[in-house]
């Protein structure tokens, strides 16, 4: 059972993840390009394009940016759009981003850096680089309970080839492109678009680059102009709260919950600090572990209810509940009503 869009109530105080609204004006002027005109399908997504071409470093919903996602390959009958997409994202979306990218050494620290700034991307996904005596990969995994369009992956992916191309002069680092995405009736696009190998339904989004072409392409480094660039991008991401701890630490909640039971020992180790300092930070910004770990529970049950068929049993095993009791009793808590009566709400509202 998947429902587009979901409906869900609001936990007060949960993460709001977003994307940075540059992406969305890509897609204007891709869809611009193919002889569309956008605004009518951004007035469907709830979004006002002349708003975000005014300020396109604000944050736009990542509900809303999947449904604008949506709207676009209806109207365009191109499960591939995302690729021209990204081919419009490099002189919006980069433009602090690649200023700093130029200011390492060679592409291949350029890249590595990328992480640091994911939430340039979305606050919705944990980015990180797999690494192999050849080969770095850059690899984008949505967090479980959020939708992020296949067309956003292949757009990132596209960016990405796009710049390190102008630096290169080829796109021959791309060795391998893997997609989470279902195979689409003709792959054709995507081989002659990355020209390697590509693989559909894989476990992970991931593009892999030669390491000894990128460590090869030095970059004209200033060590001043570096060292503002950085502080100006390091401004942009605190003005928009995408480096509080809060959301880092609800990040770390979302990536471990479904897998095992999230301590503050283990969230603060992500970031490389002490348990104490993590603690102290989250109770600067009025938050603490506990608090977040129940708003994250509170969210991916919602989330679960809504889209999946997922038996109350399962869920309350999934969020980490010793009985399907507890969970009961905490989310009538919640919520004002059980998970069953809750579910059955939703159904109606179909």
């Amino acid at each position: 059972m998947n429902r587009n869009p979901p409906i869900m109530t609001e936990v007060k105080g949960a993460t709001r993840y977003s994307t940075i609204a540059a992406w969305s004006l890509a897609i204007a002027r891709a869809l611009s390009v193919t002889g569309i005109e956008p605004n009518s399908l951004f007035e469907q997504a709830g979004l006002c394009l002349d708003e975000l071409e005014a300020k396109p470093e604000q944050r736009v919903d990542i509900d809303k940016m999947t449904r604008l996602w949506q709207l676009a390959e209806t109207k365009t009958e191109s499960s591939d759009f995302g690729l021209t997409v990204g081919q419009y994202a490099y002189p919006i979306h980069f433009h602090s981003l690649g200023a700093l990218m130029l200011s390492s050494d060679s592409l291949a620290q350029a890249f590595e850096a990328l992480p640091d700034y994911s939430a340039l991307v979305s606050n919705g996904a944990r980015i990180r680089l797999q690494r192999t005596p050849q080969w770095l990969g850059f690899t984008i995994t949505p967090l479980n309970g959020v939708t992020i369009s296949e067309l956003a992956i292949d757009a990132f992916f596209s960016s990405l080839m796009q710049h390190g191309k102008q630096m290169v002069g080829h796109r021959h680092f791309i060795r391998k492109v893997e997609l989470i995405r279902s195979t689409p009736k003709n792959a054709d696009a995507w081989h002659e678009y990355f020209n390697c190998e590509v693989t559909m339904n894989a476990t992970d989004n991931c593009m892999w680059m030669d390491r000894g072409i990128l460590e090869q392409t030095a970059m004209t480094k200033n060590p001043q102009q570096a060292k503002q660039t950085e502080a100006v991008v390091r401004q942009y991401l605190h003005q928009m709260q995408a480096l509080s701890w809060r959301q880092k630490a609800s990040q770390g909640i979302h990536a471990v919950l479904l897998n095992q039971e999230p301590t503050a020992l283990m969230i603060a180790q992500m970031y490389n600090i002490s348990e104490r300092s993590l603690s102290r930070y989250l109770k600067a910004e009025g938050t603490g572990f506990r608090e977040l770990l129940k708003l994250k529970r509170q969210e991916l049950a919602l989330h679960y209810l809504t889209n999946t068929d997922m038996t109350i049993s399962e869920l309350s095993d999934t969020l980490g509940y010793t009985s399907v009791s507890n969970f009961t009793r905490s989310f009538t808590t919640w919520i004002g009503v059980s998970p069953s009566q809750y579910r059955h709400k939703v159904y109606r509202q179909q």
